[in-house]
């Protein structure tokens, strides 16, 4: 599944109160009780593109609601501490929502998503799942992920293969003391890169300062967390050098980058979300005694062969990672012998990878060496260039 770098849902949201006009705490008024809406909006401030990638029919996502709890609270104090620790339902709660048309609506579902023997209300939303109210006029800050490349199979139950949809409080693990969901990284029996795992997501924050729906439009964009890497490969330019063909290309490798990288699902106290985090690969670990050698970067990930090859090459390799690649290594051999080449493109040094990024390597390949690289940085699932290098010869 193809998404532009953001996925924009709006959420139309209203106070929790009982009766019309109704004073709230810490001042203004707003209309009767009504449920928070979904719906999908026009190009929002953080979109630069043309157009806006929504989140198709029947795609799940998992959403929290932050809030100040106080009476005497303002925007400026923590929405949590040791003394006022995080509790749904106090100071945060958490639901889960389907999409159910083409343009972005959302409705809300229990964690099963279960869609028989269900009763809906006049917005079609779930009356057992848990809809969000605005709870004062302070700031509101809203987290949402999903995995989008498992937007219709997940849910937010306990099932060890689909239970994936889960949020604070029903995940409290912490890594480097901030509330991040870990995710495996490594290759394991993964055919294509559609088996990675690819999360989304998406932080705002918002106070409602108007007195209806539409005024109180909430929009969020969901952002890769990880990257994504493409490597084409093609013939050296040079005549006097080996010609190969698609078959004879065997693999290409990241070198050094992580194997597990860790996803923020709740907020900091002061209301900022944490960074995406990659496990820094450790090359005296043990896992590395027998490769090391040979990669002294550790780990080491094969990318997956591309069904469609890019225009102009012979092989295309694809995959999602994250932290840092040391080299990038490429295997082949000749076609008329047994003669096996490996070179490793020294030009690509400790590499950063960013979350929502695509990095591209436009590669020749000459006989025991790689002979030129184009290398490009663009947003991932946009056409438009972030940063170019240039050419680089080996």
């Amino acid at each position: 599944m193809k998404i532009d770098k953001y996925l924009y849902i709006g959420i139309v949201a209203l106070l929790m109160v009982s009766c019309s006009d109704t004073e709230v705490e810490n001042g203004g008024t707003l209309q009767s009780r009504e449920p928070v809406l979904f719906s999908a909006g026009n190009v929002g401030a953080a979109i630069t593109r043309g157009l806006v990638g929504y989140l198709p029919a029947d795609s799940r996502f998992v959403c929290s609601m932050f809030f100040h709890a106080g009476a005497n609270d303002t925007d400026d104090k923590s929405f949590y501490s040791d003394d006022n620790k995080l509790a749904s339902d106090v100071n945060m709660a958490t639901t889960w929502l389907i999409i159910n048309n083409a343009t972005g609506n959302a409705v809300y579902r229990q964690n099963t998503f279960k869609d028989t023997d269900i009763k809906l209300d006049d917005y079609g939303f779930d009356k057992a799942a848990k809809i969000f109210y605005w709870q004062n006029r302070l700031n509101h800050i809203f987290v949402a992920l999903t995995d989008n490349n498992k937007l219709k199979t997940q849910d937010g139950t306990d099932d060890t293969t689909t239970g994936t949809l889960k949020l604070f409080p029903d995940v409290q693990t912490q890594y480097n003391k901030k509330y991040l969901l870990a995710y495996d990284l490594t290759k394991g029996k993964k055919t294509t890169m559609a088996d990675q795992p690819d999360p989304i997501l998406a932080f705002t924050t918002m106070k409602p300062e108007g007195a209806s729906p539409e005024a109180n439009r909430v929009e969020l964009f969901f952002k890769h967390q990880f990257a994504q890497v493409q490597v084409n490969l093609k013939n050296s330019q040079d005549t006097t050098s080996v010609i190969i063909g698609n078959s004879q290309i065997i693999s290409v490798e990241l070198l050094g980058v992580a194997e597990k990288a860790y996803v923020p699902y709740c907020i900091n106290a002061d209301g900022t979300l944490p960074s995406v985090e990659a496990e820094k690969i450790n090359i005296d670990d043990e896992t590395y005694n027998e490769t090391k050698k040979t990669n002294p970067y550790g780990s080491s990930f094969s990318l997956f062969v591309r069904e469609n090859t890019t225009s102009g090459y012979l092989k295309t390799f694809e995959g999602i990672a994250f932290g840092t690649i040391q080299r990038i290594r490429v295997t082949w051999k000749e076609p008329d012998n047994d003669i096996t080449h490996t070179a490793i493109l020294n030009s690509v040094i400790e590499q950063e990878l960013e979350s929502g990024k695509k990095y591209i390597y436009n590669i020749e390949l000459r006989r025991s060496s790689i002979a030129q690289v184009t290398p490009k940085i663009v947003d991932w699932g946009t056409d438009g260039t972030y940063k170019a290098d240039g050419t680089i010869s080996e």
